[in-house]
């Protein structure tokens, strides 16, 4: 069988988290023998570099509708990875209406677009829409993005939801690095959207009067032509207690952020996985940890091993609840952070990718094609439930 793997970003080119799977959901498959793995890249943006080949064996290259039949042709399905450039999407199922359309869902735009409080990058997220009508099924990272991704009406399309967690891989197995356990210092490392509320965990050890614990807080990107004025702000009111790293991916910086916490922040109103949950886990560092969406389902096999927090949409009522984990982890003997934390550990066997395969395995293997305007037995019987229980529900 072969999988067409249609994506515009691959590292080097890489705008965000879809770039880690991509190379994650190569791996998964690599020397599979009944299944090869054919990357599809949309110079959709930029344009690849000379290298490609050599990186990826058997890559091939497209630059919009007018390469679809050749480059498709043997192709059995595609999971799709494209929001944008729905007109590709469009042009694959028009030509090839038999063939599967698998697309994955990492983030329903809609959603960020709302957590986010708007912007330009989002607003389009209707393209995104139009990539989910064109598809047979739309894998969704998780159950909660599944309980979004219905909320909008996206159920009513004739694909097919489908939940398969992303695949993690532990780095940490047979490495015997660890924590400080005694640290009472706390941090957030990740991207800095107003989603994530990165700036929960000072703002709570303000709120806590803890003169004695400093926030370290990795991820900020001065490289805007203003710099960034909230976080040059935030330094200059807690100059002692707050330590801000900019973005980096250099090696050293991110063990110097690591061997400086004694535990890690999990914050923010809308996660839709999580690969943050999953290396804090992997490094045996306690977790304080939202409620909600992606990083709740990793631990909610290991809730008590970890701190978690109610998510309230009120910015202050949702300081205080931070405030009240990070104290109940300030009031934990460093030797039950140990064990809480290798015990939390355990979660990850759930996701790793001889897992996360056969939950793919499993998709590839259905047979059940949906051609624009046609349902299959399923969601005709789906919807004639629908029916009678709307029906139902006008008698009273």
């Amino acid at each position: 069988m072969k999988i067409a793997l249609l994506t515009n970003e691959i590292p080097p080119i890489v705008y965000g988290g879809v770039a880690t799977w991509i190379l994650n959901f190569l791996d998964m498959f690599k020397d599979d023998p009944d299944i090869e793995v054919i990357p599809v890249f949309l110079a959709h943006l930029d344009e690849p570099p000379t290298d490609f080949p050599e990186r990826y064996p058997g890559i091939r290259i497209i630059h919009g509708p007018q390469d679809i039949e050749k480059t498709f042709q043997d192709i059995d399905i595609t999971v799709n990875n494209l929001w944008v450039a729905f007109d590709t999407t469009k042009a694959i199922k028009d030509r090839y209406p038999e063939k599967r359309m698998i697309s994955v869902c990492h983030s329903l735009i809609k959603m960020e677009h709302l957590t986010n409080l708007g912007g330009d990058a989002t607003k389009s997220f209707y393209e995104q829409e139009i990539t989910f009508q064109y598809s047979d099924a739309v894998v969704l990272i998780s159950r909660a993005e599944l309980g979004h991704y219905t909320s909008f009406g996206y159920d009513k399309y004739d694909a097919e939801p489908v939940v398969i967690y992303n695949s993690y891989t532990p780095k940490l197995d047979e490495i015997d690095w660890r924590p400080n356990y005694s640290l009472n210092d706390i941090g957030y490392i990740g991207r800095h959207v107003p989603r994530k509320r990165p700036d929960l965990p000072i703002l709570a050890v303000e709120r806590s009067n803890r003169d004695d614990v400093r926030v370290f807080n990795m991820g900020v990107d001065y490289r805007g032509e203003t710099g960034n004025p909230f976080w040059e702000e935030m330094g200059r009111k807690h100059p002692k207690q707050l330590v801000i790293i900019p973005f980096s991916s250099n090696k050293e910086t991110v063990h110097f952020y690591w061997n400086s916490v004694g535990a890690n922040c999990i914050t923010g109103v809308y996660e839709p996985f999580g690969y943050t949950m999953c290396e804090t886990l992997d490094r045996r560092v306690p977790a304080i940890v939202q409620d909600i969406d992606g990083p709740k389902e990793i631990c909610e096999l290991v809730m008590d091993s970890v701190f978690e927090y109610h998510v309230d949409k009120d910015f202050e009522k949702d300081i205080e609840n931070f405030k009240e984990a990070v104290v109940r982890f300030w009031d934990t003997h460093p030797d039950d952070r140990a064990s809480m934390a290798n015990h939390a550990r355990t979660a990850l066997d759930g996701f790793r990718p001889e897992v996360i395969k056969e939950e793919w395995k499993k998709v590839f293997s259905s047979s059940e094609i949906r051609a624009k305007g046609q349902y299959s037995l399923s969601e005709i019987e789906k919807r004639k439930k629908q029916a009678q229980q709307d029906k139902g529900e006008q008698l009273y």
